[in-house]
Parts: C-alpha cells; structure tokens; sequence
C-alpha cells in the first residue's frame, strides 16, 4: 500500500487539529487510572479500560489472563504480501513513592506549562495510548493500513514481565511478525531521540548479614561483632572503584563491535548536559569515552544500604540491596550464583543472598535492515536523533530477540527530564501527539514496497 508523503503530512496535521484534544483526553483518563504492578493497584481495571479504548478505536482485543497480570492482544490485518509489525507497550507503572515529594496528586493528571503530571504520564501510558491512536488514524482515515499490526499490552513490566515469557512461547504462531516496535523511554540529554537496539540485562540481589540474636548497646562494640560494619567491609571487597572482584564475572562478555564503536564515538557530548542536570561531571575512562563507558560496561550498582534504627547499639542485622547491569555474554543467573560463592568463599557464611529478579541483555544487530527506515522517519519527525546499540537501561528486549527471534526497536520519545520512576513523573502533550504522528509514518514506511524486506 503505497501513501503519498506530502498526502500523508497533510492528513496527519488535519487528524491532530480535528482529533488532538480527544486523543489527549483517552490519554489522561488511561494515566488517571492506577496500575501498579507491586501491589497490583488498579492492573486489571486499567487493562480494563485500555481495551475500551482500543474497540473504540477499531480494533477488536483479547484479554489473555496470564499471572500475574492479564495480557491485551489484538491484531488487524492479515495479508501475506504485507509485512507485520508486532507493537508492544506496557500499561503497569511503578508505585508512586513518597507522596510528600509530590507537586499535584500521582494519579491526578495535572497540566502545568504544557506538560501532564502524574505517574504513568510518561511510563508508558503515553506510547502506549499514541500507538492506538495512530492505528485509529489509519482506519479513520484510509480504511486499511500498510501493514498487518499485532499489539501486545503487558500489566507487569515494571515488576520483571512475569508470565509473558510463557505467554510468547505458548503462542509464537500468533505473535509472528516481521519485526517489533515500541517506544519506553527519554530522549537523551540534548532532547534528541533515541532509536535503541537493544537494552543491559539485570540481576538483582538482597543481602542479609546477620552477626547477634539481638541489638546490643554501643559500649558493647569492643566485644561485639557490628553487622553494619561487617557489611561495608564485604560490600567493599565485591567491588572497588569501578572494578568487579567477583571471579568470573567479565567471563564471556561480547565486546561491542567495530561498527557499534564508531556510532557511539560519533555521538554529541553529553558531560556539560549531565552535570547541569545531576550536579556533578561524569567519570570515565578516556580510551573509552562517555558513550562506550555507558552503554557497553556492566554494572555493579548499591541501591539500597540499610542497618539499625539510629540508636546508640551495636547493629545486629545489616541489609543491602545490589542492582547488577549485564551486557551480552552475561546471563543473570550465571551471575547470581558467582557473587552468592564468593561471598561464601570470602568467610560471610552468615549472609543470606536471594535473586530478587532477573533479565537477560539483549541486542538487534545494528545493520537489520529495518533500522533505516525507522531512523529516516525519526529525522523527519524530530529533525535528529541518535542510535543506542545498547541502551543502559534494562527492559525485557530478550523476550522479543531471544525468545521469539525478532527484531526489535525503540524509539525512545519522551521528555529527556521526564522523571520515570521518580516523583512528579511527566510528559509534554506536544510530545505525546508528536509519537501519535511517529507511529503514524512508521507504519506507513515500512509498508512501502522498497522498505526492507524480511528475511
């Protein structure tokens, strides 16, 4: 199916005149709905409500009850000389943290300058909301579309994707595609969009140190082992600097290659940008650079550190929480089980290691050939953007590369100062109908007879 560019512009600016201000309000009332995967807060209610907003649409859903979280799928189209592109969106979000820290209530979609606060504006209700509505536009407006579409909507992303592994094994036939595409995510420091190809794994790991049945008073300390203390002293010797002791863990790692160099090397500094938005420059390796460092090390991050109340006792009990990033070539699991022995070898048998979760990395080779035609239509809707071969975040990338043997791309839309995850989490309305109108030209690229061709 072939639409003519200039035909297609003008329709789209008509559709956002015309339609905008209702698209924004299916937006907000999908934002204003609670979902939060940790507790399970409103999930299925807006599943719910996002399939009342895709039959609305057109489209004709299945609610899979897949646990925790049920699953939303719905396709259009099945023409075999039309390619088929998989769209994946998640509509959980993180719980809201503290509300003090809050300007306007989480789930009161509030405008300020322009932008909507609230949790969920960004994370992921907004890519999610502008895919369906760019499906409504095509059928609105030319009563087919270039491409046969298949849309997956998760509840539990933001709590490991539990379940949608043994969803997309049970129904490969059903989720077969030529490629996926989502967006989840901020533009980068410059307010560029990134296209990314690929997503860090994760492993994270609770620590518990126990050394008395009990807090014991200070003057004890001479006599008493301090759990506190014992912690900081293992937390140090798993990792100094930025060097991992753990035996084995750079084992297997795939290093970048020549092609991924030289497009992260060609990227625009962000130093200035980071230490005007966090305070401080960043550090790295000069050989490596800004971007390679970021984008291509694993990590071995302490987010959490907790031991005693503030009293004046010797600790009995110490925790600490680790968040692993891995790059291909790790697997979390294999990870997991190297920092649980050394531990044990370094003489901390009284510490308890659980796996709380885990992702495997994930990369779509930089030269498929899908790559180009997204980029094209990305320079054409933002002017710019930059390519991320792996992007230093972790998202469940896997399941469409490893599990179901796509390729997958994202491009990541959002306010780069967005704050997902974090209090006041928000988005622009400008960049909501701004991915409406991206999701609109991707489709319409990748049914254009010289797009890539599946292989």
């Amino acid at each position: 199916m072939l639409v003519d560019k200039h035909a297609l512009d003008c329709r789209i600016k008509e559709a956002l005149h015309r339609d905008g201000e209702r698209w924004i309000e299916d937006w907000l009332d999908i934002v204003a709905q609670p979902s939060i995967s940790a507790t399970g807060e409103g999930v299925e209610d807006c599943c719910r409500k996002i399939a009342d907003k895709m039959r609305a649409a057109g489209l004709e859903p299945t609610v899979y009850p897949v646990k925790p979280y049920p699953v939303l799928f719905a396709q259009h189209g099945h023409d075999p000389a039309k390619r088929t592109v998989l769209i994946y969106a998640h509509y959980d979000v993180v719980p809201v943290g503290n509300l003090e820290l809050w300007k306007t209530p989480p789930f009161t979609p509030t405008v300020i300058d322009g932008k909507v606060y609230a949790r969920g504006s960004a994370d992921n209700k907004s890519p999610l909301m502008a895919h369906v509505k760019a499906f409504e536009f095509w059928l609105r407006e030319y009563g087919e579309l270039p491409v046969n579409v298949k849309f997956l909507f998760e509840g539990c992303e933001e709590s490991g994707s539990r379940g949608l592994e043994d969803f997309l094994r049970e129904n490969r036939a059903l989720l077969d595609a030529d490629l996926v595409f989502f967006s989840d995510g901020p533009k980068n420091e410059k307010n560029i969009p990134i296209i990314s190809l690929g997503a860090k794994g994760n492993v994270a790991i609770a620590l518990t140190l126990t050394t008395l049945c009990k807090d014991a008073h200070s003057r004890y300390a001479p006599l008493l082992p301090s759990a506190a203390w014992q912690m900081v002293e293992l937390l140090s010797k798993l990792k100094t600097g930025d060097r991992v002791h753990v035996p084995g863990f750079y084992d297997g790692i795939v290093p970048p290659t020549q092609q991924e160099l030289d497009i992260l090397n060609a990227l625009p500094p962000i130093d200035q940008e980071i230490e005007a938005i966090y305070g401080v420059k960043p550090v790295y390796p000069a050989e490596l650079g800004c971007y390679v460092h970021l984008n291509t090390t694993p990590t071995f991050n302490l987010k959490q550190l907790h031991s005693g109340d503030g009293a004046n006792v010797v600790t009995s009990r110490a925790t600490a929480s680790l968040d692993i990033r891995l790059v291909e070539g790790q697997d979390p699991d294999d990870i997991f089980e190297k920092v649980k022995r050394y531990i044990g070898e370094l003489g901390y048998g009284q510490v308890e290691a659980v796996k709380t979760g885990g992702v495997p990395p994930s990369k779509t080779p930089v030269e498929n050939a899908y790559v180009p035609v997204i980029a094209e239509v990305t320079r054409e809707v933002y002017g710019d953007y930059v390519i991320y071969p792996c992007r230093p975040s972790t998202a469940p990338d896997f399941l469409w590369t490893k599990i179901m043997g796509l390729p997958a791309i994202q491009v990541r839309w959002s306010d780069p100062d967005s704050d997902n995850h974090a209090p006041n989490e928000h988005l622009s309305i400008q960049e909501y109908l701004r991915g409406i109108e991206l999701t609109c030209k991707v489709l319409a690229a990748l049914g254009r007879e010289d797009a890539a061709q599946p292989e």
